[in-house]
């Protein structure tokens, strides 16, 4: 089969890009023609919080891209659809994440659908992080033009079924997020020793809790002072916001706080010297962070928020705590040391990983079924 996918992509950064790279790379070996119709820019300079946006990652996935589409840009979008309907694909493929991309991908998909071509929506969200205006009403026109979707938590489901009642449950599939394998060079295996060492992964967004976090440090290095917590990710926004914090709550030698895009060959160091991946979340629907560091063996001390509770099971494979409570985040900390639960959950992520419990296959079969 022809099998297109509309979203970001290669030298574009982001856990976006990386995904549809993944799945697409996982297509093309079933022997399916794969082209990625990627954006030429993905945000304009002026909405965009972080750093850059390019990806300069040395490790890459190969895999045929046309860059054709501004998001912003409507004058993009006519070429887009030309470029598309040329190569006559059989089902395109999207992610849908936040309400900005809505006024394209809508009219792209609208014209691909009356054309004849099936489309199929990967959806991250459908309550949103931030606040959108007109979030309802954008996704809606969006999901008009979608023949199927896929949702990757119950969370995400729900909220779909329940705002948008009229869309057929039957061409709603129900997935779990699959893991990031791609990252690791080493062999799969559980933790063998201690490195005293705690892991805040990823983009640094408000909704995230780093300053939560950061907050419990004091009690955490009270009850274990041998211990240090990673910050591996870009700051979204003001970097004061949380080094203010570590100069307040006088931590710095506790904290190694790297505020940059980290690239796709470094992220396995970061998992593998980490004894725990802590996620202080605000708000979530599931998250990505969790299956990357379930893809290094590495446990989660997360919030209860969200579809978290749907991939991490309290007490087998992490901690599920109250949100926007530092103190929970020491007393889960402190639990997991003293009762030297590292080696246990994560012979646990082992054995489910070896199971293939998070694996991609679902995603390939269900794609080829529609």
């Amino acid at each position: 089969m022809k099998i297109g996918f509309l979203g970001p992509a290669y030298p574009l950064r982001g856990g976006i890009a990386q995904f549809i790279a993944i799945l697409a790379e996982l297509l093309g070996k079933q022997g399916h023609d794969v082209t990625i119709y990627s954006f030429i820019k993905q945000y304009p300079k002026l909405l965009f919080p972080g750093q850059e946006q390019v990806d300069k990652s040395a490790k890459v996935i190969d895999l045929k891209i046309k860059p054709v589409l501004t998001p912003y840009d409507p004058l993009t979008f006519p070429k887009t659809i030309k470029t598309i309907l040329n190569d006559k694909p059989d089902l395109v493929i999207f992610k849908y994440w936040i309400p900005f991309f809505a006024p394209a991908f809508g009219f792209i998909l609208a014209k691909l659908k009356k054309s004849g071509i099936k489309t199929l929506c990967i959806f991250d969200n459908i309550e949103f992080h931030e606040k959108w205006l007109f979030a309802n009403e954008l996704t809606e026109y969006v999901l008009r033009s979608t023949t199927e979707c896929i949702t990757m938590s119950d969370s995400v489901y729900n909220s779909l079924t329940t705002k948008f009642p009229w869309f057929p449950k039957d061409k709603i599939h129900k997935l779990k997020h699959p893991n990031y394998d791609f990252y690791r060079e080493n062999e799969l295996k559980p933790k063998d020793e201690l490195k005293n060492r705690l892991l805040f992964f990823g983009y640094i967004k408000p909704y995230k809790g780093l300053d939560i976090l950061l907050k419990a440090m004091p009690g955490i290095i009270k009850a274990n002072p041998q211990l240090k917590l990673t910050i591996a990710g870009e700051v979204y926004g003001e970097p004061e916001l949380y080094t203010k914090i570590i100069e307040e709550l006088k931590i710095g030698e506790y904290i190694d706080f790297q505020n940059r895009f980290i690239a796709n060959e470094e992220v396995e160091s970061f998992f593998l010297n980490a004894d725990v991946c802590v996620l202080p979340y605000r708000t979530a629907t599931q998250s990505g962070i969790t299956q990357l560091a379930f893809s290094f063996c590495t446990p989660v001390i997360a919030t209860d928020v969200g579809g978290l509770s749907e991939i991490i099971q309290d007490n087998y494979n992490g901690y599920l705590i109250d949100a926007e409570n530092p103190r929970a985040i020491v007393e889960a900390v402190t639990r997991y040391y003293s009762e030297e639960k590292y080696r246990q959950f994560s012979a646990n992520i082992h054995h489910q990983q070896q199971n293939n419990e998070f694996s991609w296959e679902p995603f390939v079969q269900t794609i080829e079924k529609i």
